[in-house]
């Protein structure tokens, strides 16, 4: 329970920081997105690609003064989902929000159709495209309070837009909060789950015959203490992406470890993703392209030196200091750890 407290107690200082940001700049950085978004074309928002040095995903327009997290791309690249989250302490409100390239040209970001009334958080499309899954406080019961308590709903792909929010509902929603949906090409989902007592760990249930079956824990040593949350498997289900406090082993207060499974369904130990992938922050929300390519991560950055310094309105939206922003690298910073290459 001490980690989880120290986890939300990071989450609240970056949950405020983007409530004061949202209050005095809301026009000055739509103008701001619009100008940047002007005859902007090309994969992934035209940005530059990285290299195995991790950079922030389009600055300005994805990571801006906002605290964004929870990245998801449409197989044919053209749609890009992410979070914005914004409140204080446990009464904060959360939207997904897109992009999109329409004939030839990226949209400015909108929230989703189906967002923006509760809760939402954490989009995931799956391979194939036909649905999002996505963590919403929203309630599963017409009226019945879901008291605070994220659960895993999904939406249908119609025509180029979304349907109704579903809940995804037993065997995988049960008695504690789930979230963090994440689906490999074989339809397997690997998820988090809140129990009564504040432990965190990280399940999976395959898809079998057009429905899930019943979840079962990941081994110890993918659970290695009271809490692991946010895990994210590559599409092809060979690694996983577990953020997790080791003692002794951390840059930060929670940092990005990875795991690679085997041709036996043996998941090896937990390495360390380094220092130039952690932050000395809180970082917990890892996603992988839908090809495999890069590897796209939240983090938060405790970078610049602040002391004496008279902030102007550039200063707010540019220095990424305290938030969190979204970066993405090549996905080999990972894969070339693989003990079983």
């Amino acid at each position: 329970m001490k980690l989880l407290k120290k986890r939300y107690r990071l989450l609240y200082s970056l949950l405020t920081a983007g409530l004061i940001m949202l209050s005095c700049s809301d026009k000055t950085t739509k103008d701001s997105i619009e100008s940047k978004l002007s005859n902007l074309s090309g994969s992934y928002l035209g940005q530059e690609q990285p290299g195995t040095t991790p950079k922030i995903f389009a600055p300005g327009i994805v990571s801006t003064g906002l605290p964004e997290r929870d990245l998801t791309i449409s197989p044919d690249g053209n749609e890009i989902y992410f979070t914005v989250q914004l409140g204080r302490d446990y009464d904060y409100r959360s939207c997904i929000v897109c992009v999109k390239q329409i004939n030839g040209l990226w949209s400015k970001p909108e929230v989703v159709s189906f967002s923006g009334q509760y809760s939402d958080i954490e989009p995931f499309i799956q391979p194939d495209g036909k649905k999002m899954y996505f963590a919403s406080r929203r309630p599963i019961v017409e009226g019945v309070e879901n008291k605070g308590r994220y659960s895993i709903w999904y939406v249908d792909r119609v025509g180029d837009g979304w349907g109704t929010p579903k809940p995804v509902g037993e065997p995988i929603t049960g008695e504690g909060m789930v979230c963090y949906a994440s689906i490999t090409k074989s339809g397997t989902m690997y998820f988090t789950k809140m129990h009564e007592d504040g432990n965190e760990f990280i399940y999976r249930s395959k898809f079998v015959d057009g429905k899930f079956t019943t979840p079962e824990i990941l081994p110890e040593n993918i659970n290695i203490n009271e809490s692991q949350w946010n895990a994210c498997i590559s599409p092809d289900e060979d690694y996983l992406i577990i953020p997790s406090y080791v003692e002794g082993y951390n840059y930060g207060s929670a940092d990005y470890y990875v795991s690679f499974r085997d041709e036996n369904d043996n998941w090896s130990d937990l390495i360390n993703l380094g220092e130039k992938i952690n932050s000395p922050g809180l970082d917990f929300t890892p996603s992988i392209s839908p090809d495999g390519k890069y590897f796209f991560f939240q983090r938060m950055n405790w970078t610049e030196n602040l002391d004496g310094k008279i902030l102007n309105y550039n200063d707010l939206v540019n220095i990424h200091n305290g938030r969190g922003d979204i970066y993405w690298v090549d996905a080999s910073v990972i894969t070339d750890l693989n003990p079983n290459k």
